[in-house]
């Protein structure tokens, strides 16, 4: 996608993001952290303290029972069903986007080690920089989502092998001087 195009798609994105968030939050107020990303298309990653505290008893989960029955088109404001592959590489909750934000840095690490090729490393060293943190509780977003993305990126860098680590080096050089904020940033 051309990078004008996907500039406006992920305003799109972002505003329908936290126009779904803002319904949420009123009914349910455990949110910590709220991640819009990439996976398996755009959704949300809910760093709440029902997460935080979890049993994978989903059932009786406040969280769980809120977000169960949601979808979207190109934003899904559900969660994602983990099977048991995705278990090993990102955890052992049941849902995927049930992460608190250290959790949800291992899954990029962890995906990081498994991948196979410089095209595959370049595609999820982008999607890092583009997820976007909607919501903090008690933080300023923007300075919290640039000091994660950094430290993800100097942990993949410290945990790679060479040639792998030259790739990202490069890719975290050129992305720590862009300055141009997402779109949606506030």
């Amino acid at each position: 996608m051309f990078p004008a195009l996907f500039l406006k798609f992920m305003k799109l994105i972002i505003k329908q993001a936290k126009k779904e968030l803002k319904k949420l939050s009123k009914e349910y107020s455990g949110f910590n952290n709220v991640i819009v990303d990439d996976w398996r298309g755009y959704c949300f990653i809910f760093d709440t303290s029902d997460v935080r505290r979890c049993q994978n008893k989903c059932r009786s989960c406040i969280l769980y029972k809120l977000l169960k029955d949601r979808r979207g088109g190109k934003f899904n404001s559900g969660l994602l069903p983990a099977n048991k592959a995705d278990k090993k590489i990102f955890g052992q909750q049941n849902y995927l986007n049930c992460k608190t934000l250290e959790q949800y840095s291992r899954c990029y690490l962890n995906f990081i080690r498994k991948i196979k090729n410089k095209k595959e490393l370049i595609k999820e060293l982008r999607l890092i920089s583009n997820l976007k943190i909607i919501y903090s509780r008690g933080n300023k977003v923007g300075e919290l989502e640039q000091n994660y993305k950094n430290f993800i990126f100097i942990k993949a860098i410290s945990q790679a092998c060479s040639s792998k680590r030259k790739v990202i080096k490069k890719y975290f050089k050129l992305y720590s001087h862009e300055t141009r904020p997402w779109p949606g940033a506030g």
